[in-house]
């Protein structure tokens, strides 16, 4: 029994002594600080809602459609009343009616030009706009085509005045003349920035100026605020008293097409200085939590 129990002592303390000791547990490592991950900017990703939104929501179109059917209604009623005017400080009766519209996004669905430059990761590229406008694509803005065809059925001139460059007009009129909207041979209608040594300016005014010393402008039609006052450089509240100033003017002598995805807003915002990814945070920091 003692040699038993000896055997048993001698076999328990070899199985011990050769019994490798698990290493120990690498230490975890330590979690990286939330600040310190960034993703990289892509400002394209700004207008991507924006972009889907107009070109693929029905809400869009049904506001669309709304704002050109109001648009034949005022009309209608502007060449009942000889008074009616709606560029400020012309009110000659005798003078043939005529309407002003924006081009871009106001009458042109340009959404297939934001898709382009968002999939690059941009809002913005001056080669692939230059390429966009020599493409003169039809796509119009839903409404759009059958309210100017109205217009011109009831005598009314339809002017295009737009900020696009003179050197751009070739392209802006093969885009009216592809959508078939109203253009007068006999008349200079596409009034583009720059045609004339006082149009150089994004201010609209001398344009609408110009064709209201012989028409008389019963409406006016775009996309941004600049399209029917001068907005340029002013703040947001600035912008704001603009509206505020002409508020029974909205929906009866001035129509607004909605354009989400860029304009003269954005400038209020950002300055327009920085880097595509330095406004995208402005417009980040400018919202109200």
């Amino acid at each position: 029994m003692k040699c038993l129990c000896g055997a048993f002592i001698l076999l328990t303390t070899l199985a011990c002594a050769t019994t490798p000791t698990p290493p120990a547990a690498a230490p975890a490592p330590a979690p990286t600080p939330v600040a310190a991950v960034t993703p990289p900017c892509n400002p394209g990703i700004a207008i991507v809602s924006s972009t889907v939104w107009v070109q693929k929501a029905a809400e869009y179109r049904a506001v669309a459609l709304a704002t050109f059917a109001g648009a034949r209604r005022s009309l209608d009623a502007a060449l009942a009343d000889p008074s009616w005017n709606a560029e400020e400080g012309t009110s000659d009766p005798s003078q043939p009616p005529a309407i002003i519209v924006d081009s871009d996004d106001t009458v042109f669905d340009n959404t297939p030009y934001e898709t382009r430059v968002l999939r690059q990761g941009k809002t913005w590229d001056d080669a692939m706009w230059d390429a966009w406008v020599a493409e003169a694509s039809t796509d119009a803005v839903p409404g759009a085509a059958e309210f100017l065809a109205y217009a011109k059925s009831r005598g009314v001139t339809v002017f295009y005045v737009t900020n696009r460059d003179a050197d751009e007009e070739a392209g802006t009129r093969l885009r009216i003349e592809r959508l078939g909207f109203p253009l007068d041979s006999n008349v200079d209608t596409v009034l583009v920035r720059g045609e004339r040594e006082e149009w150089k300016t994004s201010d609209k005014g001398p344009r609408r100026a110009h064709v209201a010393a012989s028409y008389r402008v019963l409406l006016l039609a775009g996309d941004d605020l600049n399209d029917f006052a001068n907005a340029r450089d002013k703040s947001v509240a600035e912008r704001y008293e603009i509206v505020r100033a002409k508020e029974s003017w909205w929906g009866t002598k001035w129509f607004m097409v909605p354009n989400p995805m860029y304009g003269s807003w954005e400038r209020a915002l950002t300055g327009g200085t920085g880097t595509p990814c330095e406004q995208l945070q402005k417009k980040i920091d400018a919202l109200r939590p």
